[in-house]
């Protein structure tokens, strides 16, 4: 048995109580007082001296323990399911470009898909392609008027 001080673990009693527990009970309250602790170090540490409701994810960034193995699992079996159907909708995506890529030159088409699919700036296209800077927006223009003539006259079935 083990002798614990009431005045310690509730704030509200004024005066030293001591009071003689269990193993189990001691034991319950020294992993509450650790993760007391862990909770301020995590708040202080994240600056967060604002209240943790502040944003959904901040409180259960500043508490979240570390997820069980099941948990890793299903995290796992999610973020794959997710990168399936990503992966998917960019093929369907594509194929629906490649056919309305058919009304653009195929410098427009080229173009469009470095500037929208690839990343670069029309800068960067124009430097590759050893051009000036209003020839690639020209044709990007272009190509996007040409697209547009393309769905008008081909709507899209829901």
């Amino acid at each position: 048995m083990k002798i614990i001080n009431l005045r310690l673990h509730y704030p509200h009693c004024q005066q030293d109580k001591l009071v003689e527990v269990s193993e189990e009970v001691f034991d319950v309250l020294c992993q509450s007082i650790r993760e007391m602790r862990n909770y301020e170090r995590r708040k202080q540490y994240h600056r967060a001296f604002y209240s943790l409701d502040a944003y959904d994810w901040t409180e259960n960034y500043a508490l979240e323990h570390s997820p069980s193995p099941e948990q890793l699992v299903m995290l796992a079996e999610e973020r794959a399911e997710r990168d399936r159907l990503a992966a998917a909708l960019r093929e369907a995506l594509a194929a629906a470009l490649r056919e309305a890529l058919v009304y653009a030159t195929l410098t427009q088409a080229r173009r469009l898909c470095a500037y929208y699919l690839g990343g670069l700036t029309q800068q960067q296209i124009a430097d590759r392609e050893c051009v000036h800077n209003s020839n690639v927006c020209l044709a990007i223009r272009r190509g996007l008027c040409n697209l547009r003539r393309y769905y008008a006259d081909h709507p899209q079935e829901k």
